[in-house]
């Protein structure tokens, strides 16, 4: 930013001593050719010259003119963001043109304003190959679009016969003033291509440094996301072995304690089978009672699994099948009311879901003896609500046992909510509702 303000200050500067040469032309011409009319001095110069002058205002207002044009120009250009490269690079041509307009409106006294125009071009363009030929043009203008080297083939008047007329003194004056705003000129061009490019190298060293730390960024960066693949599949495959371990110690205790008393059991009662028909019969009920406890057991160990039915279906198909066999095995009459639309979530949702719904029929059955369920799910954007009804006995105080619990847990890991009450409606019964939001696939 600072490097673009002092390119911008000597370009401001350009322009003021090109103007000021320009007017130095212009005021000597046009004020040489008025003193030589009324010093009567005129038939001398004409005789000197061998050419009619033009008229003192022509030079000028022609100058002065097309330079403010250019300057415009020049602004407008700067100002305008171009984005097509044809574009941008008419209105460099068309600069370069109103450049030697100007130094043909001046007689070629004066080819620096090229370095000027030379100066602007530099800058704003960027091609290497365009760049590159718009400074071999502008600097063949300024060297060669001089008076002195086109006087043969140009009818012009040289702007040393208007010094002429002025006493060495006064032309010295004015060859020194010339001299000085010539030598500013190519001083504040130099400096500014020597800004130029000393800016633009450090910008190429400062780019391919942020490359270079981008690099080693993004080595970085694919280095942690492999390590952190490698340690998510880790984790992974530690979780499911401490789970696998889990499950197995648990159904191994359970079954080890309750088969081993089975046997034993039965072993005992095929001994006492002839002699004590009753004791055998009464071992043979704790052999059930302990059988039914140990199922119990291993239900309790495999509950946290993920459910057949959802294996086999998808969970509008596992939750039909779920209604359909639950009324078949308990009589209960179940409406089940799908309001959700498509129910596609990821695949704790659905577990959640799944497991909500069979626990809230269950305990309307167990604990509220109910004979009629309502099954309600329903969705707003992403969120789904869950709304199990029925209509048994309700409860004085709604306490939270082990399948209200289980739920709660679930779903308090999907960060859902879980309410159960008496029917809010006044009805007789009991009522869950849960809500949970969607993550989606």
């Amino acid at each position: 930013m600072k490097n673009e303000k002092q390119l911008r200050e000597l370009q401001k500067a350009m322009t003021v001593v090109n103007l000021t040469v320009l007017l130095y032309y212009s005021i000597i011409c046009t004020a040489t050719t008025f003193r030589l009319c009324a010093a009567r001095g005129a038939y001398d110069f004409l005789y000197q010259v061998s050419l009619l002058p033009e008229r003192p205002w022509e030079m000028p207002l022609r100058s002065l003119a097309l330079f403010a044009a250019l300057c415009g120009f020049m602004w407008r250009k700067n100002h305008h963001n171009l984005k097509k490269l044809s574009h941008r690079l008419a209105f460099c041509f068309a600069e370069m043109l109103l450049c030697l307009g100007v130094i043909a409106s001046c007689h070629f006294y004066y080819s620096g304003v090229a370095l000027m125009v030379l100066a602007d071009l530099v800058h704003y363009i960027q091609h290497s190959k365009y760049r590159m030929c718009f400074m071999a043009v502008m600097m063949l203008c300024f060297a060669f679009g001089k008076q002195e080297i086109l006087s043969p083939y140009l009818p012009s008047i040289p702007f040393f016969n208007y010094l002429d007329y002025y006493d060495q003194s006064v032309r010295g004056f004015f060859s020194g003033g010339e001299s000085l705003l010539v030598s500013v000129n190519i001083l504040l061009f130099v400096l500014f291509m020597v800004l130029l490019f000393t800016g633009q190298k450090e910008e190429n060293i400062r780019i391919r440094t942020l490359n270079a730390q981008l690099n080693y960024t993004n080595r970085q960066l694919n280095d942690a996301y492999a390590q952190l693949k490698e340690n998510a599949a880790q984790i992974q495959q530690m979780t499911a072995v401490q789970e696998r371990n889990r499950l197995a110690r648990e159904i191994h205790d359970t079954l080890g304690h309750t088969l081993t008393g089975i046997i034993m059991s039965a072993d005992a009662c095929q001994v006492i089978m002839d002699v004590a028909p009753d004791e055998a019969k009464k071992r043979i009920g704790i052999i059930g009672d302990t059988a039914r406890e140990g199922l119990k057991d291993v239900r309790r160990s495999i509950k946290a699994l993920r459910p057949d039915a959802l294996e086999q279906h998808d969970l509008e198909g596992a939750l039909s099948k779920l209604v359909e066999n639950f009324c078949i095995t308990t009589n209960v009459a179940v409406e089940y009311r799908q309001e959700a639309g498509s129910l596609s979530f990821a695949p704790d949702e659905e577990d959640a879901v799944y497991r909500i719904v069979q626990e809230s029929m269950t305990n309307a059955v167990r604990h509220g003896g109910a004979d009629t369920i309502t099954v309600l799910l329903k969705r707003t954007e992403q969120r789904l609500t869950i709304r199990v009804t029925d209509n048994g006995k309700g409860c004085e105080i709604p306490t939270e046992g082990f399948g209200l619990s289980h739920m709660k847990e679930r779903l308090k890991m999907l960060h859902g909510t879980l309410c159960f009450e008496n029917r809010s409606d006044g009805e007789r019964g009991f009522e869950v509702t849960a809500e949970l939001p969607l993550r989606g696939k």
